[in-house]
């Protein structure tokens, strides 16, 4: 039994219903590739390299993003370095209200570039040189609260299941890579618990690249070559496909076309 399919969003695009079992990524030509959909309760790892952008990571995830939404879902992310909370609402909030975005969506930030904002989730205990020791427990305390109030807006009212999107360079910079992989597993396991789906991104030369890989359920490779934007599946398995907006469809659902050989 497949969930009912919510309206249509500011921007005209329609969300896809989710299985009993499976989270939609929001892309009909990826749900086929994946069985389905995201299994519930499950860790899906994005390998990127240098050539990927955050366009390209738009163009795969925001139909993800949005479908959690469209569906009552919410959204707590830890963005790459190179993105910023003020910058992702402003993209994301070209497919959907201000409000559901605000009440839904969660920034984690541990160096404060957008501090003040109630979507964007000041962290503080993870950076390097702030205060003694008691001030810094107190500060992780603090922080604690900060993420349970993040994971109750996330939830909603009806307390849903949601999307948690990790970019791991951020983490294994900060503490590196032996802590980044404790506080993965954690993460990992708890995700499961709860029903929720975790999506990892993992950039090149990062030191817990090969306890995160063993640790996912899923994992597929994104990348940029001479034909275009190439996504490949090698948990589950699928051949390379070429990935543009879909002509046919609203913004910005996209289409998947396999790479010629």
């Amino acid at each position: 039994m497949q969930t009912p399919v919510p309206k249509r969003g500011p921007s005209g695009w329609t969300p896809l219903p989710d299985a009993d079992d499976r989270y939609s990524s929001g892309i009909a030509d990826l749900d086929r590739l994946l069985g389905g959909g995201y299994p519930k309760g499950s860790f899906a790892l994005l390998r990127v390299d240098d050539t990927v952008g955050t366009e390209d990571l738009d163009l795969v995830l925001f139909p993800t993003y949005l479908n959690f939404l469209y569906h009552s879902r919410g959204l707590i992310a830890v963005l790459p370095s190179r993105d910023s909370p003020r910058k992702f609402r402003a993209r994301l909030t070209q497919f959907v209200t201000v409000r559901r975005f605000d009440s839904r969506v969660r920034i984690v930030d541990y160096v404060g570039e957008d501090d003040g904002p109630p979507y964007v989730v000041t962290l503080s205990s993870l950076r390097p040189g702030i205060g003694p020791a008691p001030s810094k427990a107190k500060q992780k305390r603090s922080d604690y609260a900060r993420m349970d109030d993040a994971e109750r807006a996330a939830q909603g009212t009806r307390k849903k299941s949601f999307l948690e999107l990790n970019a791991f360079e951020v983490i294994d910079t900060l503490v590196g890579s032996e802590h980044a992989m404790k506080m993965i597993f954690w993460g990992v396991k708890r995700a499961r618990h709860v029903h929720n789906l975790m999506i990892g991104i993992l950039g090149p030369g990062l030191g817990c690249e090969a306890g995160v890989r063993r640790l996912a359920d899923l994992e597929l490779d994104l990348h940029r070559n001479e034909v275009g934007l190439v996504l490949r599946g090698n948990r589950p398995s699928f051949r390379a496909h070429v990935v543009s907006p879909n002509p046919a469809g609203n913004p910005p659902q996209v289409s998947f076309v396999p790479e010629p050989k």
